[in-house]
């Protein structure tokens, strides 16, 4: 069930009973037939879990939102979920035999005509070979489209389901609008003309869609297609394709343009979360600046304190999180092992293609420095250890070799997502360089140098 949840997304909330208040969503679960503990909530950038009791009962409460659409799981099968609908004050029931959750599902609860459309309704796109037309005749084919699925939801007669009617126009609005979005790349691989050049016409499209919906900023679509949209209607940063220079941006696009409170903090929001979630808080002072000087909701806030806090176990000045690695011997090395000395963590596998490359380069830096304070340890992270033995074995590796292992406390604390990563770590283990210069690089033996005391 663990790795059922880390797939879904990165970020992970346990939530039990707990006092509530009256803005709050409650959702309480009864489940017959159990096949798992656990019954799973997605939105946003959330999972929220709640632990079944022996009698198949929990309780979750969702704080600080307005409006969620939710996906709501239950077991091991991914493809396996239904849609539900909350507003702010919900009180929930859901019902279901864990051996049948599809065709057993129950939502009791003021919005649930809204989630039997949810689950009974799906929204159709354009086929690929739309994108062949010219942009007049494919945005007339989108608005039909657009309108086709309103109508199709006001048959559902959902006016006394709270905000919902005016929430899935937004959500069918944005849907489709992303499909707009997409129409240049589209048309170029569809129609086969591979230099058009979008004109004047789809740029005003695009900017009739920057609306300041208050409400509709609880939409994941919403919030997709702004950010989006920021980048493509800013022609003086338009060619910016780097993740960190283009947020920055979209973000500055975002606070000139918007000027509704809930609007821009949400959408600044969801644009420095979703960076610093994935890329952590180096450098990024543009990004925080914006961040800090526009985005004063308390709950925002709090969400984006937690998310860089994930990022400074491994801030520099921090001592080192520890690790248990093993040698060729079979004997277990701790990072207090190494305190005395500048430590140089090269983390790395056999199969990885770069880290290989750095070999001849990490040698040669050891033995350069070889009479000096400093210690070269490599640390795999091979998913089979007989491979890491083998090479090993064949020699010629320069440094302390030793076997952390894939997916290890040590790698996760670090975030480690791609390797070669270089750590540089003083004498007593406190952190210098999270993301060290490389052995290739020329300059790091300046840094080395630099270093109080490595002669």
């Amino acid at each position: 069930m663990r790795n059922f949840i880390t797939c879904l997304a990165a970020v992970l909330l346990s939530v039990g009973c707990s006092v509530s208040g009256s803005s709050d969503i409650i959702l309480t679960f009864d489940v017959t037939g159990q096949l798992s503990d656990e019954v799973v909530v997605v939105y946003h950038n959330k999972i929220l879990t709640s632990r079944l009791d022996a009698q198949g009962h929990s309780e979750l409460v969702i704080t600080g939102e307005d409006a969620v659409y939710a996906r709501l799981f239950y077991a091991s099968d991914l493809s396996v979920f239904k849609q539900i609908y909350l507003e702010k004050g919900d009180r929930v029931s859901v019902k279901f035999d864990g051996k049948d959750f599809d065709g057993t599902f129950s939502f009791d609860g003021d919005k649930a005509e809204a989630v039997k459309y949810l689950n009974s309704v799906h929204l159709t796109a354009l086929p690929d070979e739309d994108y062949a037309l010219p942009f007049d005749q494919y945005l007339t084919k989108i608005e039909a489209k657009e309108r086709d699925a309103v109508k199709l939801m006001k048959a559902h007669g959902l006016r006394d389901a709270g905000d919902f009617e005016e929430m899935e126009k937004g959500r069918i609005k944005y849907s489709y609008g992303t499909q707009i979005l997409m129409y240049p790349l589209g048309h170029r691989y569809m129609a086969q003309e591979v230099d058009y050049v979008p004109d004047d016409a789809y740029y005003s499209v695009l900017d009739s869609y920057l609306i300041e919906n208050a409400k509709w900023a609880a939409l994941d679509q919403y919030r997709d297609f702004i950010v989006e949209a920021a980048h493509i209607l800013d022609e003086q940063n338009r060619s910016v394709t780097e993740t960190y220079p283009k947020a920055v941006a979209q973000m500055k696009f975002i606070a000139d343009r918007f000027t509704d409170d809930k609007v821009r903090n949400t959408l600044l929001h969801y644009l420095a979360y979703a960076y610093i979630d994935n890329f952590g808080v180096k450098d990024i002072t543009d990004m925080e600046n914006i961040y800090r000087t526009y985005v004063k909701d308390t709950v925002l806030m709090a969400e984006y304190d937690k998310v860089c806090e994930k990022w400074n176990l491994t801030s520099v000045g921090k001592t080192s999180p520890d690790f248990e690695a093993v040698d060729i011997d079979g004997k277990v090395h701790t990072l207090a092992d190494f305190r005395g000395k500048y430590l140089y963590i090269d983390v790395w596998a056999t199969w990885c293609g770069p880290c290989r490359q750095e070999l001849p380069h990490l040698k040669a830096l050891e033995e350069k420095y070889k009479d000096a304070c400093i210690t070269f340890l490599s640390l795999s992270v091979d998913r089979e250890k007989d491979k890491w033995e083998k090479r090993v074995s064949e020699g010629g590796l320069a440094g302390n070799q030793l076997y952390l292992g894939s997916g290890s406390p040590f790698q996760t604390a670090y975030q480690i997502s791609g390797i070669p990563r270089f750590i540089l770590l003083d004498k007593e283990g406190r952190i210098i360089d999270n993301d060290a210069q490389r052995p290739s690089d020329k300059y790091l033996s300046d840094t080395i140098d630099a270093l109080d005391g490595i002669r």
